[in-house]
């Protein structure tokens, strides 16, 4: 329980720093572009990260599972050498064939939602640096996770980030779109430099490149898996965002995207890497029992705190829109609810996924991916000429209920594994307390009357949450400790 919740924490902590600095980098992107900017910018960003997720290969999810897996050192470094392999031969592939399009085909952009102006296609074309760069990022991240050095990993990731962010704000402000894709594309390159600097710390080479065959085959196992799923959902957000786009304006489209990079941040400080995280320590140990266990403690620690977190985004939605954004901002507030509970519906999604994948059921896994997916997108594409980007919240809060179900029918039968007494309770009572804060967050920019009932809600629950896992007396005690080492140290 301690080693799940320190790394949790050491994960949570980087998390903070990514959210942090996205939040700047947002708000300054909305004061300067405009919720229709805003919307171009993001549209660009999807298509640049679907192209990433292309050259990635799916390897990064691949690379977690067995590294972690791995015997020793040296078969540690083929795995790292065989995905750099992969990673050069498609990035080559992909970028030539992005620079084409770009150049001789440039009307193409409209399919998505985008106008081929000049800044757009400058902002593009730096872009193009941008896609084999995020995928060596993903997959150190990925590696150094599986080899569960997460103190190095965070420290390198969220000192880029912080210095990265700082350093290349002027940059957004003086050339607009295009000075955000290029702080896009410099923000990783620069995690890449920290994290190669890590994995030089432990010993190994991070751009040593060797196409093992039978290391290949083993990566391409999960990977293969792991990019049809990807690529599917991020064709799915194009598709999506695009006919918003088409449908409603650019605008809607920067409305959607303030709400969806609220909600991200939010889940990658108290949720970040728990999918990870747990495949990570199943591969180790797969075993029914440690199954049970990890799954029980990992819920019981991250569902009370994804409650609260996500539970008081949505009550202080009108706030916190104003704050990051601007008030041109403020309609995201009526989408923010389904995304909430939706994020809220992950938690037991990616716990419960992460014996699958341990266990080497790669095509079931893919099953329920790709089944969330098209659910998602035609429940969004279905309600979006009627609702607008709500309609695309709404989906996505419909998958996950459906993939929730399926996946815990699944993983009951295949390997009796279902939440205990004291994760069903947390997980039953926190998807209401979500519920009604954001929809008492959602009807007013601040009402005190509905911010003292959400506070009321969630006093209640933190009460249940204490009583349900430490225990008051414990959990005072252990404040106690944790606040005496901090005035010690």
């Amino acid at each position: 329980m301690r080693s799940i919740l320190t790394s949790l924490l050491q994960l949570g902590g980087m998390q903070l720093v990514i959210a942090a600095t996205a939040l700047v980098r947002n708000k300054v992107l909305a004061a300067r572009l405009g919720t229709e900017g805003f919307g171009a910018y993001a549209q660009l960003a999807l298509l640049a990260i679907a192209g990433s997720v292309l050259i990635a290969f799916g390897l990064g999810m691949s690379l977690n599972r067995n590294v972690a897996a791995a015997k020793d050192h040296d078969e540690r470094q083929r795995l790292l050498a065989t995905a750099n392999g992969v990673t050069i031969l498609l990035a080559l592939t992909v970028v030539l064939l992005a620079a084409t399009i770009l150049a001789f085909a440039p009307d193409t952009l409209t399919t998505v939602g985008l106008s081929p102006t000049p800044h757009v296609l400058t902002a593009a074309a730096i872009l193009l640096a941008y896609l084999p760069t995020q995928a060596a990022a993903h997959h150190r991240i990925a590696f150094l996770t599986g080899a569960l050095d997460i103190r190095g990993m965070t420290a390198g990731r969220s000192r880029a980030l912080a210095l990265g962010t700082l350093a290349s704000l002027p940059i957004v402000w003086w050339f607009g779109l295009v000075g955000a894709a290029l702080q896009f594309t410099l923000l990783t390159f620069l995690i890449v430099l920290f994290l190669d600097q890590r994995l030089r710390t432990l010993g190994y080479h991070p751009w040593r490149i060797h196409l093992h065959r039978s290391t290949l085959t083993l990566l391409a196992t999960y990977g293969l898996a792991s990019l049809t799923a990807g690529f599917a959902q991020q064709s799915a957000d194009l598709l999506v965002r695009g006919s918003l786009i088409h449908g409603h304006g650019a605008a809607s489209n920067g409305i959607y995207q303030a709400a969806l990079s609220i909600t991200y941040q939010v889940k990658a400080i108290v949720l970040g890497s728990v999918g990870a995280l747990s495949l990570a320590t199943l591969t180790q140990d797969a075993s029914p029992d440690a199954m049970r266990r990890t799954a029980e403690r990992l819920l019981n620690v991250v569902t009370p705190i994804a409650t609260l977190a996500l539970a008081a985004l949505g009550l202080l939605s009108g706030p916190i829109l104003l704050l990051l954004y601007t008030p041109e901002f403020l309609p995201a507030q009526g989408i923010l609810p389904f995304l909430l509970l939706g994020e809220f519906l992950l938690v037991p999604i990616w716990v419960f996924a992460a014996p699958l994948l341990a266990t080497g059921r790669v095509g079931p896994w893919l099953g329920f991916e790709l089944g969330f997916t098209l659910a998602r997108t035609s429940t969004a594409l279905l309600l979006l000429p009627h609702l607008g980007a709500p309609g695309i919240a709404i989906g996505f809060a419909a998958a996950t209920v459906l993939q929730l179900a399926a996946l815990t029918l699944y993983v009951h039968r295949a390997f009796g594994l279902h939440p205990t007494r004291t994760p069903t309770r947390l997980l039953v009572s926190g998807f209401p307390v979500v519920a009604l804060t954001a929809w008492l967050g959602s009807s007013a920019v601040f009402d005190p009357t509905r911010l003292l009932a959400g506070l009321a809600l969630l006093a209640l629950f933190t009460h249940l949450a204490i009583r349900q896992t430490l225990g008051w007396r414990d959990a005072l005690q252990h404040t106690r400790t944790a606040l005496a080492r901090k005035v010690t140290a």
